[in-house]
This record gives structure tokens, sequence and C-alpha cells, in this order.
């Protein structure tokens, strides 16, 4: 008796159990279907040049040819724009890892027009003429919307392919600037309603949990319970001012390193910048590899005065720190002004009589070099590897002595 009264408690708690997963389902399966009438969870998109990275948030695909980006590029198997390499280094062959931003990668510029590609074929032209047994080969590992964190990461996974020589390339909105949102919308998952996602997490002041982001692109419900916290959050029944108000707490303003140095915003930025470059030269001191820090700035700079460079000066300052290679790009475009204008005026005195005569000096000497405010045009390119080649030339056969 006590058996079959066992059998029959344990049948009644199973139909029991049986119901409340079936209840939940319902429920559950009803306020999905409710949810995606508002809702729409997003997939990554075929055909964006970015896919998620567990690590780093985003990363380019491998194999990928577009011309989104205002130019016609392309990716090779491990996901950098150059060509073709293995993991293994050939024989007689020196590599240069490069990693940088959307500057690098050559926003705006075919394959065969960004600076690494000039730098690579600049630098075989060299070792050939010099009837040394040397090739060359530069690894463009860069990607639009990179900040250092994202830097760090390809250094780190870089090493793999036995660099001889690292070179990281900065711009300014790479240290305080906050608009690496736009990446989310770019891969095809910004949430559909509220504009919740962080840029902290772009540059890695928060981990972006690996959960979060399957839920986002499988749950409408996810998104709206997402949605309902914000509103809660920034005491916003309606959602309308969501983004506004999460936006007032990202300071994205980088013109405030040139006008205000002492901001806590900007001295804070600059801080964690510097932090993540630290980890990146530490990496490549512990495998003895030189390291570059190539600066590179808006193109409004070079009509601000010289003491308004404040990160430029900050940048160098580290560099010396460091003992680590530096290449300011905003001091090779006052220089070559200067020379332009007899050799015999300060960059100041240049801007001063700019200011003045109300001429488009600065203007045309901009459009001479800058696609944009911040990318470089193929002349652009040309300058900055011209920049960087006596740097590497240096650097490698430094490298060759020490071993």
């Amino acid at each position: 008796m006590k058996s079959q009264g066992k059998k029959r408690h344990l049948h009644a708690l199973g139909v029991n159990l049986l119901l409340c997963i079936v209840s939940v389902s319902v429920f559950l399966g009803g306020t999905e279907a409710l949810a995606r009438l508002h809702y729409t969870p997003q997939k990554v998109r075929e055909d964006s040049l970015f896919e998620y990275d567990k690590d780093k948030v985003f990363r380019l695909k491998k194999n990928f040819f577009g011309s989104d980006w205002g130019g016609t590029y392309s990716t090779n198997s491990h996901g950098f724009r150059s060509s073709e390499i293995t993991k293994e280094k050939p024989e007689n062959t020196k590599r240069i890892l490069m990693v940088g931003d959307s500057v690098t990668f050559g926003e705006g510029v075919d394959n065969n027009e960004i600076f690494s590609y000039y730098l690579e074929r600049q630098m075989n032209e060299y070792y050939s003429g010099s009837g040394k047994n040397v090739r060359i080969e530069v690894l463009n590992t860069a990607a639009p919307g990179n900040s250092p964190f994202q830097e760090y990461y390809d250094v780190k996974r870089g090493l793999e392919f036995d660099p001889d020589l690292i070179v990281l390339q900065i711009t300014l909105n790479d240290i305080i600037d906050a608009q690496g949102k736009w990446i989310f919308s770019v891969m095809g998952t910004e949430e559909s309603k509220s504009n919740g996602v962080s840029s902290s997490y772009i540059t890695g002041r928060k981990k972006l949990p690996h959960l979060d982001f399957l839920l986002k692109q499988r749950s409408a419900l996810y998104l709206f319970l997402k949605d309902m916290n914000s509103r809660v959050r920034f005491r916003d029944a309606g959602g309308e001012l969501i983004a506004e108000k999460a936006a007032a707490e990202e300071n994205d303003d980088a013109m405030l390193l040139i006008l205000e140095p002492e901001n806590p915003a900007v001295k804070e930025g600059m801080e964690y910048a510097l932090s993540w470059i630290q980890i990146m030269v530490a990496l490549a001191e512990e495998r003895d590899i030189p390291f570059v820090l190539f600066v590179t700035p808006f193109h409004f700079q070079t009509g601000y005065y010289e003491q308004n460079a404040y990160p430029q000066h900050e940048l160098r300052r580290f560099a010396e720190e460091e003992n680590i290679y530096f290449a300011d790009f905003l001091a090779v475009l006052w220089q070559l002004l200067i020379e332009r204008k007899g050799g015999k005026k300060t960059i100041n005195q240049i801007i001063d009589e700019w200011l003045t005569s109300h001429s488009t000096l600065m203007e045309d000497f901009r459009e001479e070099f800058f696609l944009d405010f911040v990318h470089f045009n193929p002349e652009g390119h040309k300058l900055a590897a011209d920049t960087l080649m006596p740097i590497v030339i240096e650097a490698l056969n430094l490298q060759n002595t020490s071993e």
C-alpha cells in the first residue's frame, strides 16, 4: 500500500511539474510573441565587415570583400587588411605588426592606398636595394572603431605571428570619444527601442556579457525587459529621451583634449588609454620586440597653436618614459608647412598670419592629405609611410645588431 501511494504521489508530482513547465512555456511564448509586435531581435548582418568577438566585442570578418567604407577593401584568412600570410614566419622575413583604428585600416581608400601597403612596398625596395636577403611583411590588424582595449587584444593575438616590430597608431578620439556604439548598429545588433548599449563595452570599461549579447539577438521579451529597465533608470516613462540621457553620461567630446587639457574627463580618459598602451608595451618588452607609438591628429589641429597639442605632448612624454619609438604626424605636417613657407617662421607665426589674412591656407593644406577630419587620402597615407619608414629601419637594424 505504501509503495502504491508513493507511486501515485510521484505520478501526481510529475504531472504537476509537467503542467508547470507547459504553463511557463506558454506564458513565455505568448509574451515573446507580444513583445515581437514592438521589438525585433537582430542577428549580426551577413554583409557587415564586423562580427562579434567575446573578448573584445567585435573584430573584422575573415576573407571578406566589400566597398561600403569609401574604398574597395578585403581581409585575408586571419581577418587582416593585408596580403595572405602563413602563421609561421618564412625564413629571411621580418614582420611588422600594425595595430590601430580606422586610420590604419584605411577608411575611404583602396587596399593598395593604405600606409601599411606603402610601407611594406618601400621597405622591400629598401632591403632589395641594400643587397640584404630580407623580405618584409606588414600585418595590418587595424579595424574601424578600435580603441586601445581592442588594440591590446590585436597585439596579444598578433604575437602568434612572431612580429619583429609592433606599430600602434592612436587617434585622439581613441582617448576620449565615446562614439563606438555605432559598431553595434553596423553589425546589426543595435537594440530596437532603447539605446541601452553603452560605449563602455567598446572601450573595455565594462564587460559585455556573452549571454546578454546572445539574448538580444534571439528574444524580443529580453529587449522589452531591458527597455523597461532603461526607462526606470533614466526616469523616462515614454522612452523618448533615453538615448539623450545615456549620451549625457558618457563624455564624448574629444575637443576637450585640445581646449581643456586639465578637464577631469580628459585626465581620466588619457590615463585609461595609457594604461592599455602600457600593457601592450609590456607584452612587446617581454619578447624584446621594438614598439612604435604613431599618433595621428584631427586635421583641424593644424590650425591650432602648438601649445594646444596637449595630447601629442602627453603621448610623447609617455613614449619617452617607456623608452619606445614615437612618431607624431601632426609635427610632420607642421614641419612640411614650415618648409613650404620658407623655413624661417614658427608654426604659431604661420597660424597667426593665416588667421589674420582670412586665407584658405590651412584648408587647402588639409585637403592635400585628408579625406575628412581624421582619415587620410592616398597622399596622406604615403606621407604616413614616409614618416614611419626611417623609424622602422632604425628599429629593425638595432634589433639585428642585438641579435
